[in-house]
């Protein structure tokens, strides 16, 4: 901590720069990257650090990353033996899951920033590489059940040596990955965000002085703690709890429902999060380390405290987490990790529902919470090339009051992904896109509509094909509030609407052929309020984008309606009738 005094603008001004530092990691990392997860779905986070591993800025990316970049930092630094034992120059690779990762796929690079002879501060880079290794293509397998089958293991790998690459790792690499060219692409990328914010941070510091940068920093993230603790003091005082469920550990399909138990504590100005008696450690790969849950529920308490001030590790400090040992939110080696995402999700709705009662008009109802992953991968007869396509799916989001969820929006956990373009997959990868559309009626009847799923059909077009398919949350509903309904579920269906449709919610390594079609259905956000007392004019209107069926604007939402060649009318008159008998009956 520093003793230096600084105006309120200079701090103003520095926290920006730090920003900006970010956002510039991240603009040259997207634009380096050899893989579309990252140049266009943006699975990838940015920060920059001080040298006891706090928050200083961090880019918008993946929510779920907030807390693991921080740990990556911290257990990297515990390893070489603590802060001496840099050097200028050096870069540190780490993907371990059970530490401060998220899993294998994920991978952080770290590098020290120097002011004269000390560390201060680091830059710190993730992305989702396309393949570690590991018995299937994708390192992404729904029967794992170790760690093993899932890739290679990273810990605190030295990758430069004071400013030299260490020729060793990027062979060993190069060798042990699938489609090695694009992953050392990647490799490349991060390494020039990581010397993009060391860079951007030494010229902080020149500019400023190493003493006024600091109590700057000081004073920015005591500013956003000061802001979390208002927001927390606001919500009243009183211990709330939610249960959630997953459909399976993706290993063992007849263990059905995990639970998710959420206990969330309001003291003044503190909140802690507990989540003892949810599932304990599964044999199959829905598991995930201690850092990764803490993300999650990270994202959970910003979204209900400060969503709109720049995030830094102030932002977390009236925040704890309590997390039994023998639980798949804090797994243990050799356990699988590959779908740790997919409880993650669930998780955050369920904190969010405990504390529906306590804020209700910053809580949504339930969401889609699934990435619905298609992994694609084979021979691609066109390039003569071994490709793999990577593709996670939008879904919809739980109303609130007053605003309808939003329609086909990626996960809670994932931040800033988007959809890819049909375009881009069909230039990229022997595949066809034959429809990209909203799933009518997904969206739950409340007197505010949850947001719309989609339905996207992709069709093979190479010979010796495989996939893998990672569809949760099919069994459980995603939930409405106040008497709103439930969203529809995510699925997936193999040639369907022929004799040889077949579900493949969760399959692996899975054989297909040339003109074989996977049909991807990302499920709804639940309905807040009773549906009989939605609008009639806004049912009317959703009949004609096509976001309800005729059906359904009669039988959920009690709205009387004619049609003639296509066009619709409202019939006051059988609405009147139908909403008097609903509101007779609830």
């Amino acid at each position: 901590m520093s003793t230096a005094q600084v105006d309120p603008i200079t701090t103003e001004v520095i926290r920006n720069l730090f920003i900006s530092a970010a956002e510039e990691m991240k603009s040259n990392l997207m634009h380096a990257a050899y893989n579309a997860v990252v140049f266009e779905n943006c699975d990838f986070a940015v920060g920059i650090f001080d040298p006891e591993a706090n928050m200083i800025a961090q880019a918008p990316g993946l929510p779920v990353f907030l807390g693991t970049l921080r740990e990556n930092v911290k257990t990297i630094t515990e390893d070489i033996g603590g802060l001496g034992n840099f050097r200028p120059g050096d870069v540190y690779m780490m993907n371990d899951p059970y530490t401060s990762g998220t899993h294998l796929l994920d991978v952080t690079l770290v590098a020290p920033v120097f002011h004269g002879d000390a560390v201060c501060g680091f830059a710190v880079a993730k992305m989702h590489w396309l393949d570690v290794g590991g018995k299937d293509p994708g390192s992404w397998s729904n029967d794992s059940s170790s760690i093993y089958h899932e890739g290679v293991r990273f810990r605190s790998i030295k990758l430069y040596d004071a400013g030299q690459p260490v020729g060793s790792v990027f062979d060993f690499i190069k060798h042990n990955v699938r489609v090695s060219e694009t992953v050392l692409g990647d490799l490349r990328a991060q390494i020039a965000a990581c010397k993009t914010g060391e860079k951007r941070f030494s010229y902080i510091l020149e500019k400023y002085g190493l003493e006024t940068v600091r109590a700057a920093i000081d004073q920015f993230m005591a500013h956003a703690e000061t802001m979390a603790r208002l927001a927390v003091a606001r919500i009243p005082n009183g211990v709330y709890a939610a249960e959630g469920f997953i459909d399976d550990d993706s290993l063992n399909l007849n263990q059905k429902n995990l639970p998710i138990r959420v206990t969330v504590t309001i003291a003044d100005s503190e909140m802690s999060v507990d989540l003892t008696g949810s599932q304990k450690q599964n044999q199959g790969p829905i598991n995930c380390g201690l850092a990764t849950t803490i993300s999650a529920v990270r994202v959970a308490f910003k979204c209900v405290t400060t969503p709109w001030v720049p995030v830094n590790e102030g932002s977390f400090r009236p925040l704890s987490v309590i997390v039994p040992e023998d639980s798949m939110f804090n797994v243990k080696y050799p356990a699988p990790v590959c779908e740790f995402g997919m409880h993650l999700m669930t998780l955050i709705d369920t904190i969010l529902k405990a504390l529906a009662p306590a804020v209700p008009k910053k809580v949504p109802a339930g969401h889609y919470a699934d990435l619905g992953v298609l992994a694609i991968w084979g021979l691609d007869s066109r390039r003569n090339k071994d490709y793999i396509h990577l593709d996670s799916s939008s879904g919809g989001w739980g109303a609130c009051e007053g605003r309808d969820g939003e329609s086909t929006l990626i996960a809670i956990i994932d931040g800033d992904s988007k959809n890819y373009p049909a375009e881009l997959v069909e230039h990229n990868f022997p595949l066809r896109i034959l429809q990209f559309s909203l799933y009518q009626d997904s969206g739950g009847p409340g007197e505010f509509r949850g947001g719309l799923g989609h339905v996207r059909d992709f069709e093979v077009l190479s010979p010796g094909t495989r996939c893998l398919t990672t569809i949760d949350r099919h069994e459980y509903e995603p939930w409405g509030l106040y008497g709103g309904k439930e969203g529809a579920v995510n699925n997936a269906v193999l040639n369907p609407g022929t004799p040889q449709q077949k579900a493949i919610r969760k399959v692996s390594n899975f054989p297909l052929t040339r003109g074989d079609i996977v049909r991807i259905i990302s499920g709804g956000g639940g309905g807040w309020g009773e549906p009989w007392k939605r609008d009639p004019s806004r049912v009317l209107e959703d009949l004609r984008e096509g976001y309800v069926s005729l059906q359904g604007a009669t039988s959920d939402y009690k709205v009387g309606v004619t049609s003639s060649r296509g066009s619709f009318a409202l019939d006051h008159q059988e609405t009147s009738r139908l909403r008097s008998a609903a509101a007779a009956a609830s």
